[in-house]
């Protein structure tokens, strides 16, 4: 298929989402109320048979405004993001439709989990020779049927550490809330850096404090603050020879924004900001690296 007719199709899908989606706002706050009165003058059982006939149709155009999102959303990555991904990383494995798995998300040691759990877009590569994975993740815990607890909704990113082994350094911004601490030996011991503004900024702790003197260095710590700075919620865990990475984002990485039409140099953009939250960090890994190899 041609770009300009991939293009095409898209922008005819977006405009006819977004049609579905006014026609169900429609249904709330104008068909509703009139036919809702209206029968109400006429009787009791018309009234009934006029509100559930207008939220039928309510969910209706909802159904309808989904599968064009999805659908949306399975092209763009196709043509769009899959391209992207392999001009940037080594050995790329994408899977939109599926996520990290439960249990790996519960090893990263950052948040306490709940009783429901969602991941997608799948990425696993590698980029100046440090490999990674990541996907969106969606961590709730219901209380009951009226209290839902929103634990964690962003991007999980587990990094290749193969050049020092610590036992866990953990590094949570003050507002990363619902944080799980790793089942490690020892006992983790809050750590003051020598940047006292990160320090205000941020909570650390290990299981041994000369490891966070080691993985915190100062373009690891601008980093870290970058970081911040954009996603404001950030938490991360040293631990064996892995780093992983919770970020807070709300929207979700590498979907299409139904809300405007595409062009190509907005989306290599968009794409490629999503993309620099793994590049920046290996950048600062490989440095690292670089580092131990040659002392």
């Amino acid at each position: 298929m041609e770009l300009n007719e991939i293009i095409n199709k898209l922008e005819v899908m977006r405009k006819r989402k977004n049609k579905y989606v006014i026609l169900a706002i429609s249904c709330i706050f104008i068909i509703m109320p009139v036919t809702t009165v209206a029968s109400f003058i006429a009787d009791t059982l018309g009234a009934i048979i006029g509100f559930v006939g207008v939220m039928v149709l309510m969910i209706v155009f909802l159904k309808l405004a989904g599968r064009d999102t999805n659908e949306y959303k399975r092209m763009y990555k196709e043509n769009f993001v899959v391209g992207i991904l392999n001009e940037v990383f080594d050995n790329v494995t994408y899977k939109y439709n599926s996520g990290l798995p439960e249990q790996d998300v519960r090893q990263f040691g950052l948040v306490k989990m709940g009783n429901r759990y969602s991941s997608e877009d799948y990425l696993k590569g590698s980029y100046n020779g440090i490999g990674f994975e990541q996907a969106e993740v969606t961590i709730k815990y219901d209380k009951n049927s009226d209290d839902t607890q929103l634990r964690f909704k962003g991007r999980m990113i587990a990094f290749d550490f193969p050049f020092k082994e610590v036992k866990s350094v953990q590094v949570f911004s003050k507002s990363f809330h619902y944080r799980d601490t790793p089942k490690v030996s020892g006992v983790m011991q809050s750590v003051e850096m020598e940047n006292t503004d990160f320090n205000k900024r941020f909570d650390v702790l290990a299981a041994d404090p000369v490891d966070a003197f080691y993985v915190l260095t100062p373009q690891f710590m601008e980093r870290v603050d970058f970081l911040k700075e954009k996603y404001m919620h950030v938490g991360m865990n040293f631990q064996g020879n892995k780093l992983y990475v919770g970020i807070w984002t709300s929207g979700d990485a590498f979907d299409g924004d139904t809300t405007r039409t595409v062009n190509l140099l907005d989306e290599k953009a968009t794409i490629m900001k999503d993309v620099r939250v793994i590049t920046d960090i290996i950048d600062v890994l490989g440095m690292m690296r670089d580092k131990e190899e040659n002392m």
